[in-house]
């Protein structure tokens, strides 16, 4: 082997590793995963609007038949454990029947909500995005309601399996040709 053949195949292989190295990098930037927990889930049953524009709660022991609707609230904490930024969209409270059936909510968030100083009105945002930045935690309190009979039985005489937060998560970059994936993760079961 001659001196020019030797450059040359040393040239392949140290571009080789060089090409190899940056792709190896990023592929671990994107390897992590969001970790979730949610806490502090409350549910609380209502009857129908009053005259004042609020919800008369209901005992939970007759929930069953006077209720209309069901209140709830709890907090999550999200860590992105990726090297990237990533976030969550379309948000959902999906609560699962025990018939398999399943009702769905668009929770707002309570940080959200405040009182408009002109009308006296509460208003509140209901959350379409969470970003998360890298290696950092993110919490968010959540509320929201059911606001239908069949929620109200479900969920008062304990006939369902659980209650899940779902969201989309974006597109993945190198395995984009998937589409983008369903985030689920349990907030609690009875």
């Amino acid at each position: 082997m001659n001196a020019a053949t030797a450059t040359l195949y040393g040239a392949i292989i140290a571009g080789t590793f060089t090409l190899l190295g940056v792709m190896i990098e990023r592929v671990l930037r994107l390897v992590g995963f969001l970790r979730f927990e949610a806490s502090g889930w409350e549910r609380r049953f209502t009857a129908a609007r009053d005259g004042f524009g609020s919800f008369k709660e209901t005992r939970p022991d007759v929930a069953e038949m006077l209720a209309k609707r069901v209140e709830y609230r709890f907090a999550i904490d999200l860590f992105n454990g990726k090297e990237i930024p990533t976030g969550l969209r379309d948000i959902k409270v999906v609560l699962i029947r025990e018939d398999g059936e399943s009702l769905t909510s668009r929770p707002y968030d309570l940080l959200s909500v405040h009182r408009d100083q002109s009308f006296g009105v509460m208003t509140k945002s209901s959350v379409d995005v969470i970003n998360i930045p890298p290696r950092q935690f993110v919490r968010k309190e959540l509320a929201g309601s059911f606001d239908n009979r069949e929620a109200v039985v479900a969920l008062a005489s304990e006939k369902w399996k659980q209650v899940e937060f779902e969201a989309k998560r974006p597109k993945r970059p190198v395995l984009g040709v998937l589409g983008s994936k369903t985030y689920r993760k349990t907030i609690t079961e009875p």
